[in-house]
């Protein structure tokens, strides 16, 4: 059986994720986290890839992301690429960081982009990381509480 095709095109909305090889940690300390979202602001500026929200977990991030050029393929392999190119430069290691291919879920109404968005930043909470969303600063959710 083949891989899933991607849906692209301008102005599409996404829900991505990806988890850590065998369900390893995507991030060693503060400074990686730093990293992914320099990596990930890199990514955006370089294909016009617009994030709306983020959430950074310990194995594992969403994104809600909007695509201004059917590039969303290109996008995640740049940012695949070269976090992990960083990744294990700064950490010494070698070989995969991520389990697989992203996820993509194409975004196709307006009801499930807000239950997106409260999924995404409401994800360190379910996990008990913290008991109060501002608490935690892997996300977009305080730019949103208190913009």
């Amino acid at each position: 059986m083949g891989r899933a095709w991607r849906i692209e095109y301008e102005g599409a909305l996404y829900h991505l994720m990806s988890r850590g090889n065998d369900g390893q940690d995507i991030y060693l300390n503060d400074d990686d986290r730093n990293l992914f979202l320099e990596t990930i602001s890199e990514m955006s500026e370089r294909f016009e890839v617009d994030i709306f929200a983020y959430a950074l977990m310990s194995n594992h991030y969403h994104l809600l992301v909007r695509t201004n050029r059917a590039n969303l393929k290109k996008a995640m392999q740049w940012f695949g690429t070269t976090y992990t190119r960083r990744f294990n430069n700064r950490n010494f290691k070698k070989g995969h960081l991520f389990q697989g291919r992203y996820k993509s879920i194409l975004v196709q109404n307006d009801a499930y982009l807000m239950q997106l968005s409260c999924y995404i930043h409401r994800n360190p909470l379910r996990a008990g990381i913290v008991r109060r969303l501002i608490d935690y600063k892997w996300s977009s959710y305080p730019i949103y509480a208190y913009a």
